[in-house]
């Protein structure tokens, strides 16, 4: 083991006999009971548990308060370099110091019971990640925020969502940011919801913008505002519009629009060769508004990288303007580029002939492509079957085409198909999304 991450704290030299009888010698360097507690959990980088109030605590401390919480954060799935993540995020509070009995274990309980709102399959990679394993391990800095907050308040916030907005534990369960919205305070989201209120936003909607975007409810109003005048000044809009704007996509009251919609406006406007071009087009796909000229500029240069010239781009754009949220050298689209290259009869200027086709998922290109194949169907030309389509009218085509042979789709629906598709050896590697290192 390396002694650049273990931090030890000495044993008291011991006195022994030896055959001149004047030398002594001292027992090995034993490690700290964190680290030794650490270390049986498979956890060996102890860079970030060697401060002077680590190697403070006592057996007692560690046996009641820290080693019981690496055992269940164990138990959900959780991996030794996951776990020193949670612990090696700075939050206010301290996940390591914090109640176990008071304050994690409650604050773990309630994941527990939201968990068995979801619909879980395990990531073949992570068989043993728990659905509330997935969600502690989604955003380590979220998670080690939620879990040492103190659990009367969480129960407070519980209450007022379910009060104020109808936002039960089914419905909270359903946010992708969970630890985030039960991080947040009922008095600075109820200050926000009011305030949105007063400018007509239903309870509704309201709780649809919370639970796609917590950190909202957190900010000052007067932010919000200022960030929506931002949309009215800059895309032309009056004000009713730019709010109906940010409540259908509240991910735009998290960017300083004020200072990175202009730069991003005449950036679109030079590239695309025309003035207004960057309006137009954030105006169309308000989501754009959340790029900056540097990231909008990063992803069209990934696409000229692959060969496309700057007037092929345009034309992309100008049909898929959300190609501009895309990065092709992400693990989501390298997963999808994969999948062009080694598996689909397609290559990726089918795809960008009509762009829309390369933002659809590649569960859903693969999992299609493999019923076609599976039925003995072939292909179409293009991507557009796999793409367009609702899974209800996919399933008609396929059943049309098989009567015409005198056959029958040996599956009841989609989700059959999928659920045992996903079993598959192609499934495993197509069907789940690539993991975050």
């Amino acid at each position: 083991m390396s002694k650049r991450h273990v931090v030890v704290r000495s044993a008291a030299r011991q006195p022994s006999s030896s055959r001149d009888g004047d030398s002594s010698s001292s027992s090995p360097a034993q490690p700290c009971p964190l680290h030794a507690c650490l270390l049986r959990h498979g956890i060996t980088d102890l860079t970030a548990f060697s401060a002077p109030k680590h190697l403070a605590l006592s057996q007692e401390e560690v046996d009641s308060n820290v080693e019981p919480k690496l055992a269940a954060l164990a138990a959900e799935g959780l991996s030794p370099k996951q776990i020193v993540r949670l612990f090696a995020a700075r939050t206010t509070a301290s996940l390591l110091s914090c109640s176990y009995k008071d304050t994690f274990l409650p604050n773990l309980q309630l994941l527990q019971a939201l968990g068995a709102y979801t619909d879980h399959r395990p990531h073949p990679k992570t068989p043993n990640l728990t659905a509330d394993g997935k969600v502690l391990a989604a955003s380590p800095r979220a998670t080690a925020g939620y879990l040492p907050r103190d659990h009367g308040k969480v129960q407070q916030l519980l209450q007022w969502l379910e009060d104020s907005l109808g936002v039960g534990l089914e419905k909270l369960a359903g946010s992708k940011s969970l630890c985030l919205v039960l991080s947040l305070s009922a008095t600075s989201a109820s200050a926000v919801c009011l305030s949105l209120q007063r400018q007509q936003v239903p309870a509704e909607q309201l709780a649809h913008m919370l639970l796609k975007q917590p950190a909202l409810f957190n900010y000052k109003p007067e932010r919000l505002y200022g960030r929506i005048r931002a949309l009215q000044q800059y895309l032309d809009l009056d004000a009713a519009t730019a709010l109906q704007v940010v409540v259908a996509q509240p991910r735009l009251l998290t960017v300083t629009l004020e200072a990175s919609l202009p730069p991003l406006l005449r950036f679109l406007d030079w590239y695309m060769g025309e003035e207004g071009a960057g309006c137009s087009l954030v105006r169309a796909q308000p989501v754009l508004g959340i790029l900056t000229a540097k990231t909008a500029d990063c992803s069209l240069g990934k696409l000229a990288a692959r060969g496309y010239s700057q007037q092929q781009i345009q034309g992309m754009v100008r049909k898929q303007p959300t190609l501009l949220l895309l990065d092709l050298d992400s693990p989501l689209q390298q997963q999808k580029l994969g999948w062009i290259e080694r598996v689909s009869p397609w290559t990726l200027d089918d795809f960008l002939a009509t762009p829309a086709y390369i933002t659809v998922a590649t569960r859903r290109l693969a999992a299609r492509l493999a019923l076609l194949r599976g039925c003995g169907l072939e292909p179409p030309p293009t991507p557009s079957l796999l793409a367009i389509p609702s899974s209800a009218t996919f399933m008609a085509a396929l059943r049309k085409q098989l009567e015409k042979q005198g056959r029958e789709l040996p599956w009841a629906g989609w989700a059959e198909w999928e659920e045992a598709w996903l079993g598959t050896e192609e499934g495993r590697e197509w069907g789940f999304l690539p993991l975050k290192d």
